[in-house]
């Protein structure tokens, strides 16, 4: 099958590496590319990979020519900040693509390069994305399962970013087995409330966009969502770093929808400056004990 991927973020080539392996025919280009390299991309195939972070995604759209006969899978995590739509949402709302998808799960570049085992969700309410991605993804090395559960998977997805940050700011403060523990349960519980309120399945949340990204990327050391809340602690991360990004674009859309994240606003909060980690957990601890596991 004959496939394009579009960016330059951290998943660009390890993706390309594991279609190849699938025995896709990939042809990949930078947003910035010359023009003649962005046509050739364009033309080579009807199924295009975006690999562009979720904060460059709305800024890099414009730029690359996309067509009504390409099937899109979004990579990037979202929603998007500026605006609050999720990253698929821009791509049918901005481009002339309509069939659109999503790409989840615990794709470590690291792993994928050293050769290790991989597993990845692609999700679409269309089937003709699912059926395509899936077939051109899947080989022996990363079994590729598939959803049509977008609203879900992306929620997912975003969330697993925002809570690896939350894992590597405990971490760095030494904290241990024990609060990783909390901050995984009780983050589930918070998008487990954001999905009811969005219209997603619940169920997602427990499969590989979810908690099968958070503990993947909260045991490598070298995730940069993990690595971005390791710099919460020390006060030097970047606020558009996607996993900081991501997380305040979740606690805006909880306020939308009234829906309480503490745990999601405390990480907002520590990556804007308003409160150190230790306060963070502090307030979280200190919060009013309640019945039932919710």
């Amino acid at each position: 099958m004959k496939v394009s991927v579009f960016g330059a973020g951290p998943l660009t080539a390890p993706l390309t590496q594991l279609l190849t392996l699938a025995g896709s025919e990939v042809r990949a280009a930078a947003p910035e590319a010359p023009a003649e390299e962005l046509a050739a991309a364009l033309g080579h195939a009807e199924l295009i990979f975006l690999t562009i972070p979720g904060p460059q995604l709305a800024a890099s759209l414009p730029g690359l020519g996309l067509r009504p006969e390409h099937r899109i899978v979004v990579c990037g995590r979202g929603p998007d900040e500026a605006t609050g739509l999720w990253l698929s949402e821009l791509v049918s709302l901005r481009t002339p693509c309509l069939r659109v998808g999503a790409l989840a799960g615990p794709l470590s570049p690291a792993e994928v390069e050293r050769g290790s085992p991989a597993a990845a969700i692609i999700a679409s309410p269309f089937q003709d994305v699912r059926v395509r991605a899936q077939a051109a993804l899947h080989s022996p090395r990363c079994r590729v399962y598939t959803s049509d559960d977008l609203r879900g998977v992306e929620l997912s997805a975003s969330a697993a970013r925002a809570l690896t940050a939350a894992i590597g700011m405990s971490d760095a403060m030494g904290m241990g087995a024990g609060v990783r523990g909390l901050l995984l349960s009780r983050g589930l519980a918070e998008v487990r409330r954001l999905g009811k309120a969005v219209g997603a399945n619940p169920d997602t949340f427990v499969g590989l966009a979810g908690v099968g990204e958070v503990v993947a990327a909260s045991a490598a050391a070298d995730d940069s969502a993990y690595l971005a809340g390791r710099a919460l602690l020390r006060g030097d991360a970047d606020p558009h770093e996607e996993a900081l990004a991501v997380t305040a674009a979740l606690v805006k859309l909880g306020e939308r929808n009234k829906v309480d994240l503490p745990l999601l606003e405390a990480v907002h909060e520590v990556a804007t400056g308003r409160l150190t980690a230790k306060e963070a957990l502090k307030g979280l601890m200190e919060r009013a004990a309640k019945l039932g596991g919710e």
